[in-house]
């Protein structure tokens, strides 16, 4: 068989350029520690290493959305701290605004602290984040969630929670609506609210503790009117008798499943009124205590519709602390997931880098070896090329 020049010098040449090729592409595996540089070097690893890839990709997003989650959650928590403790102090305030000892100058000193903690209250109810959105709007998260109007206190936002996704099973509200924390506050005991007639003229004062003696309250309302300064009747709201008897200073009168306490000496047309509890909100709780201990009198009567405000304060903070409680709780519950659900993310996305790597990573000693072969086999076929094609009939002449 005849071969010619030009024959040899293709085949020649195109082995110098595969040679050089498988060189180059162990050069490149080397140098940036992949088997794999494009999907022609292993199809069915390349399509495994693109799924690993997209997963990973996922995770991370998952941890990004769980750490600002965690964080929004941990800015949330510590204001509901701190208003825990605001709310602590106006208990505290109310208590020794309470005590007979006090002067109507000194309940006005404490009614300007507790102004001072309304400002304090809206102002921690309109927290934002470090994204400047308000914590407490709900969806309307550009919204201020509480405006004032007076004594009046208007909630701007909605009830939406926004959700965030943890994972691919997995979603955690990363906030709370502010009119179900520091709004719908149930007055009184949370079923009944007992107040006294702004035109009563004795010294009755109803017992703030005995508001919680409730069983099986049919939700209606009642009233108690002094018949005489020692026996009362208790009508329900069409006017029919419900029940009536002697009284005497701190007995309970016990009807339909209520049972209040009265201190002090109602006289005769003194009425206390019944009602299932309303609900209002934290800011207008404290502006009214504030309001009661500001415009108090120094008579028996004044001192005791004073009293009266008083207790219905206490149990309005009593049950604004509920309210925050419960919603700290359920932070603590959804902080508990976040933390969790960061490790566990961390956790899967090590497993999946790990699975990568055994397809996608370069074994460096076999690479390496490889490179010395091949370097080897191209120098050899290159000085071999030049021997050969050097070679004429006339060195044989």
């Amino acid at each position: 068989m005849r071969v010619s020049t030009q024959a040899f010098f293709n085949n020649s040449i195109s082995t110098l350029q595969r040679l050089q090729s498988d060189l180059t592409d162990l050069q490149e595996q080397i140098a940036t520690g992949r088997r794999i540089q494009r999907p022609s070097d292993d199809p069915v690893g390349a399509a495994r290493v693109l799924d690993y890839r997209q997963s990973i990709d996922a995770i991370d997003q998952f941890q990004r959305n769980t750490g600002l989650a965690d964080s929004r959650l941990q800015l949330e928590e510590q204001t509901l701290t701190e208003f825990t403790n605001l709310l602590q102090r106006a208990r505290e305030l109310s208590l020794q605004a309470g005590n007979a000892t006090q002067s109507q100058q000194t309940r006005g000193f404490i009614a300007k602290e507790i102004r001072q903690n309304v400002e304090e209250a809206l102002s921690l109810a309109n927290t934002r984040d470090a994204a400047d959105e308000f914590l407490f709007s709900g969806f309307q998260t550009g919204t201020q969630p509480y405006t004032r109007v007076g004594d009046t206190f208007v909630y701007n936002g909605d009830q939406g929670q926004r959700y965030v996704q943890l994972s691919a099973s997995r979603q955690i509200a990363d906030s709370d609506p502010g009119d179900s924390i520091f709004g719908r506050i149930r007055e009184g005991n949370g079923q009944i609210l007992a107040t006294a007639d702004s035109a009563n003229t004795g010294t009755g004062v109803i017992v703030n503790d005995t508001q919680s003696e409730v069983s099986g309250y049919a939700f209606e309302s009642y009233a108690i009117e002094f018949v005489a300064d020692d026996s009362f009747e208790v009508r329900d709201d069409s006017g029919a008798l419900v029940t009536s008897g002697a009284f005497a200073s701190g007995d309970s009168i016990a009807f339909n499943g209520i049972s209040i306490s009265i201190d002090g000496s109602p006289t005769a047309g003194d009425r206390f009124a019944i009602d299932p509890s309303p609900n209002t909100d934290v800011f207008s709780i404290l502006t009214n205590l504030a309001n009661a201990l500001e415009n108090g009198a120094e008579t028996s009567t004044g001192r005791a519709t004073t009293d009266n405000a008083v207790n219905r304060g206490l149990a309005g903070i009593d049950q604004a602390l509920d309210s925050v409680l419960s919603a700290r709780t359920k932070i603590g519950a959804r902080l508990a997931v976040t933390e969790s659900q960061l490790d566990t993310n961390a956790g899967t996305k090590l497993v999946l880098q790990s699975s990568l790597a055994d397809i996608e990573d370069l074994d460096y000693a076999a690479a390496i070896s490889a490179l010395a072969q091949q370097s080897a086999a191209l120098e050899a076929a290159q000085q071999s090329f030049v021997r050969v094609q050097s070679l004429s009939l006339f060195n044989f002449l």
